[in-house]
């Protein structure tokens, strides 16, 4: 009975990590671990270890933006970014960010940056007459 639970554990509470992923161990005793796990099978202690797995890939993300220009026009641009975390900064991702960063971080991020090249950019197309 003890042989079928042992098997029963490692079977089932031994994360696979797949190619392109990165997880991080929760640990209900010391918080979240500051190790990084690679791709394959790890073992865990069952019930006081969980593994929070990263996509690690490059991801495409399309971010609408309505912006005004300086001569008080609204400009529709869609702004297409690839973006992937840092694997060694994962445990601090997650204690700080959580799960979903890239719902919370992208797009102010891609909003500010894209207002900014579209004022540029209408400096540069609309020329200034001076009289």
């Amino acid at each position: 009975m003890v042989m079928v639970k042992v098997v029963f554990d490692v079977l089932f509470f031994s994360p696979l990590v797949d190619g392109g992923h990165r997880a991080v161990i929760f640990d209900r005793v010391r918080g979240v671990q500051d190790v990084v796990v690679g791709e394959g099978t790890h073992f865990l202690i069952p019930w006081i270890q969980k593994p929070i797995i990263f996509d690690c890939r490059s991801r495409p993300r399309n971010v609408p933006v309505i912006t005004g220009s300086k001569d008080l026009q609204n400009v529709n641009i869609t702004l297409r970014i690839l973006f992937r975390p840092v694997a060694a900064q994962l445990p601090r991702i997650f204690t700080s960010l959580g799960e979903d960063y890239d719902e919370r971080v992208l797009p102010s991020i891609t909003t500010e940056i894209l207002k900014s090249v579209v004022v540029r950019t209408m400096q540069q197309l609309v020329p200034v007459v001076l009289l």
